[in-house]
């Protein structure tokens, strides 16, 4: 039997929920009374539950829908998360009691790196090897520049662009983000590259000349992160005489807190400082565009399984 698996961050379903995930994210270190606060301040400022997790559940519905339709054949869609349940190893062992021979490893993220997508595909495998009876597996990655998902991108940064008004337009600065990694460029060229095939081409479809690449999420010093930091860059740009800004991140497939927080709370509060009109890209989330793009994707990997060798 063919099964998909989605992998993503986390799923919160309950604001009770943050305490433990927080401290399986710190390796099994609870955080600060403070610290704590903290964080359930920033997801009740959401105003409405975990963005993630839900839509997660919806895309994963949605794909296992569309496959059937498409393939005229049932592929359940699992889902694993890396710091919540459902854990990846009490996912692969209803995967194994379910039947599953064949599985489609699909990290939710478009950009490939070896600490992201790399290692969502290695728990995989790790926690295949623990089970008795194990499966075939196939990682679905180094999908950014399908076509289907540049127009998807392309539409909202069109979209965030009209939001301005037609001052702003004339000297608005598009920037690009992504989330940093630690560490000097050279270990994360590839990462690196991915961005910046993904920026041009989602800039190309959508008729934007001038943009640039930055980061969010860096950790503080004295680690090195990718740079440079988008709220930096937000200065340079109104040095250089910007009258508006626009973010869009290119690698959040489904909104969370802290792509919210990075790229609209702080840019904004940043923009307002500098006097800058400000506008963010909306996610592509569970959209009929995005989930239309995601299922060829998956399909497309699905029928190249099929085929025979040589």
């Amino acid at each position: 039997m063919k099964a998909v698996l989605m992998m993503a961050y986390c799923s919160l379903t309950s604001i009770d929920d943050i305490a433990a995930f927080y401290t399986h994210l710190h390796h099994g270190r609870r955080p600060s009374p403070e610290a704590l606060a903290e964080a359930a301040a920033r997801y009740k400022s959401l105003g409405a539950a975990d963005p993630l997790g839900t839509v997660t559940a919806r895309q994963a519905r949605s794909l296992e829908r569309r496959l059937r339709q498409r393939c005229g054949e049932a592929i359940p869609v699992y889902t694993a998360m890396r710091h919540t349940a459902p854990f990846v190893e009490e996912t692969v062992r209803q995967l194994v009691s379910d039947g599953v021979t064949q599985l489609f490893v699909l990290p939710m993220t478009p950009l490939y790196s070896k600490s992201g997508v790399g290692g969502y595909y290695r728990s995989v495998l790790e926690a295949r090897e623990a089970q008795k009876d194990g499966f075939d597996t196939t990682l679905i990655a180094g999908w950014h520049l399908h076509q289907g998902y540049v127009q998807a991108i392309a539409s909202r940064l069109t979209d965030a662009m009209n939001w301005l008004s037609a001052a702003g337009r004339e000297r608005a600065a598009v920037l690009f983000t992504t989330h940093s990694k630690p560490g000097l460029p050279s270990p994360n060229r590839d990462y690196i590259q991915a961005y910046a095939e993904l920026a041009d081409a989602v800039a190309c479809q959508a008729g934007v000349s001038s943009y640039s690449l930055n980061y969010r999420s860096g950790g503080p010093s004295p680690q090195v992160w990718l740079g440079p930091d988008v709220r930096d860059r937000m200065t340079e740009a109104a040095r250089a005489g910007a009258t508006a800004v626009v973010v869009c991140d290119l690698l959040t497939i489904a909104e969370n807190i802290e792509v919210v927080t990075d790229c609209r709370t702080d840019c904004m509060l940043q923009a307002e400082q500098l006097g800058l009109e400000f506008v963010s890209a909306a996610f592509p989330n569970d959209s009929d565009d995005f989930m239309t793009a995601l299922e060829d994707i998956v399909v497309s990997r699905l029928l190249i399984a099929a085929s025979p060798v040589g």
